[in-house]
Order: C-alpha cells, then sequence, then structure tokens
C-alpha cells in the first residue's frame, strides 16, 4: 500500500510540473509576442519619421499589430503617400499584413480601396478594385520579392463627371532584386479603354505583359530622391495584344535616359497582323495616318509577323530611317 501511494504522488507531481511547465511556456511566448509586436509599432512610427523628415510625406494611420498567438502583423487603417518635390501623392483605404510567428519575413497582405492617385499634370485618378493581395519576401533592409495582384480593377477621374476610363480584369505587379539590378514585371488581362481617351477608336479589351530589368535598381529604390535621368536598363518583353485575337505589338531592346531625361533605345519590334494594328493606331493618331501607312507599306511583304528595328536617339523615334514623333523628356 505505501508503494502505491508514493507511485500515486511521483504521478501526481510529474503531472503538476508538466502543466506548469505548459503554463509557463505559454506565459513566455504570450510575453514574447507582445514584446514583438510592441517592436513592430515602434519602429513602423521610427520608419515613418525618418521618411518625413524629407520632401517625402508617408502615413500609416493608427499602426497596430495584430495576430495573436500565431501570426503577427501590422495594421493601418488608411496609408497615404506624398512626393511634394515630385508632386505625387496616393492614398488608400486599410492595409492588413500577417506572417507566421516561426516566418516572420514571408509576409502577406491585403489593400482595401479606393485609391486616389495624383501627378502632375494629369487629372487625379481614383481606382477601385475587388480584392487586392500582396505578398513579399522581407530582408534586414529592403524587400528581396513584392508581388501584388487585384481584381476588378477600375479607373475613374476624379472630378466631378467620375467618368470611367479604363477597366481590367486583374492587374498584376511583381519586382525582385537580381544582384544589384531589379526585375519589375507588369501584368494586365482584359483592359478595356474608354473611347475618349482613344479619340473615339473602338478599342478592342487588351493582355498586356511588361518586364524590365533595371541596372542598379536596387540603389535607386534605396534613395530617398529616387529618379529616372541617368539611368538604363533592358526591356526584356513588352507584349501588348487583343484578348481575343493574335493581333498585337511586341518589342524588346536596352533603353537608357540621359541626365536631361532624354531617351536613348535601341528595340526589335514583331508586329503581329500589323494590316489591323495600322488600322486602329491610324484611327488614334489621324495626323500619322501616311507615316504609318508608308511603314504598312513596307511590311506587307514581310509576313504577317515581321519583325522591324526601331531607335530612340534623343527622344527622336525612328522606325529604320521614317522619323516618327518624339518622346517627352523623363524625370
Amino acid at each position: 500500500m505505501p508503494s502505491r501511494k508514493r507511485a500515486k504522488r511521483s504521478f501526481s507531481r510529474r503531472f503538476f510540473l508538466f502543466a506548469l511547465f505548459i503554463v509557463l511556456a505559454i506565459l513566455a511566448y504570450t510575453v514574447g509576442w507582445f514584446y514583438a509586436a510592441d517592436t513592430l509599432e515602434q519602429r513602423t512610427i521610427t520608419a515613418i519619421e525618418d521618411l518625413n523628415l524629407g520632401h517625402q510625406r508617408v502615413n500609416c494611420e493608427e499602426p497596430t499589430a495584430r495576430g495573436y498567438p500565431f501570426r503577427i502583423g501590422l495594421f493601418c487603417r488608411s496609408i497615404f503617400f506624398e512626393d511634394a518635390e515630385n508632386g505625387v501623392s496616393v492614398s488608400a483605404g486599410a492595409f492588413r499584413s500577417a506572417a507566421q510567428v516561426y516566418q516572420p519575413m514571408r509576409t502577406v497582405g491585403e489593400l482595401d480601396a479606393p485609391a486616389r492617385i495624383a501627378t502632375p499634370y494629369l487629372p487625379a485618378i481614383e481606382a477601385d478594385w475587388d480584392n487586392m493581395r500582396i505578398s513579399a519576401h522581407l530582408t534586414a533592409s529592403l524587400p528581396e520579392r513584392i508581388s501584388s495582384q487585384a481584381k476588378k480593377v477600375v479607373l475613374t477621374l476624379d472630378d466631378d463627371a467620375r467618368q470611367p476610363i479604363a477597366r481590367a480584369e486583374s492587374i498584376q505587379a511583381h519586382t525582385r532584386q537580381n544582384g544589384a539590378d531589379l526585375d519589375i514585371a507588369l501584368i494586365a488581362q482584359g483592359l478595356s479603354i474608354d473611347p475618349t481617351l482613344t479619340r473615339d477608336a473602338a478599342m478592342p479589351a487588351l493582355d498586356g505583359e511588361l518586364l524590365v530589368t533595371l541596372n542598379d535598381g536596387v540603389a535607386l529604390v534605396g534613395n530617398a530622391a529616387p529618379g529616372l535621368s541617368g539611368r538604363s536598363g533592358t526591356i526584356e518583353n513588352l507584349n501588348i495584344k487583343a484578348a481575343e485575337g493574335g493581333a498585337g505589338i511586341s518589342l524588346n531592346g536596352p533603353i537608357r535616359i540621359d541626365n536631361n531625361g532624354l531617351v536613348d533605345a535601341e528595340l526589335r519590334v514583331t508586329v503581329n497582323e500589323p494590316q489591323k494594328i495600322a488600322q486602329l493606331v491610324g484611327q488614334i493618331f489621324p495626323d500619322k495616318r501616311n507615316e504609318i501607312d508608308g511603314i504598312t507599306a513596307g511590311l506587307a511583304n514581310l509576313g504577317s509577323a515581321p519583325t522591324l528595328p526601331v531607335n530612340i536617339r534623343q527622344g527622336r523615334i525612328f522606325v529604320g530611317f521614317l522619323p516618327l514623333g518624339k518622346l517627352p523628356p523623363v524625370k
């Protein structure tokens, strides 16, 4: 009998110590989580204050860390960015992010519509969407990768008329570090443009894809006053085509912007079904119809998908030896 009582007391003691260990572990984890949450909030506030010292202004309204017990992330009631020097501002609704506590550098997020985008020399635009998701792989300095996707996007002029100017079934944006360079990809599906922007030309719904490598792009992103003057890169692929049908244009090649903002590029352009493309472009730019007809006539004997060189010299565009127009300087 005494041995049984001792065994029972021993078991009870072990069970009590095990339960106490679990309680202490939960308490330690809870203290650690709330410490990390407080650190995240304070670092966010400090980062915003540092960014607001120059010509830029950034705001995350009421930054709050949430997600206990298994996740941790930052919540903002609204977000705002303004570059007063360049006259650019962006505001949007609530932002929510979350990461697993055992993998805090891989985070996902959501951004609520609408967003208001203001740029110099153009009317302000309001962007609306059904759902925008963001994912990022963070590092100690800049994010290594960022991806975002918005569905059912509508762009509207922010004025009394409230006229929608463009719609898209889906828009994606991706960036990643490639050594010192930066790879940027933009993908649009089912993009339709209001005829008022194309001089009443009936534009088909478009699918588009842009992949650009920006030389020394990581340093550009880290610059407090970024600008494209004096930068160079490569258009790996720019493809715009009708969502239904084969008509479209694709191009690739190196591009450089000098210190005065003038563009130099050596591009190779492939035109699928050039007759259809020429007809559409001629409707949008009737003052260039003669030049477009001349180029189309030269392509007629090159097949249904000819490739031709397009050079840009100090902002002036040449198709072969024919001048086609001029690009304004880029900041």
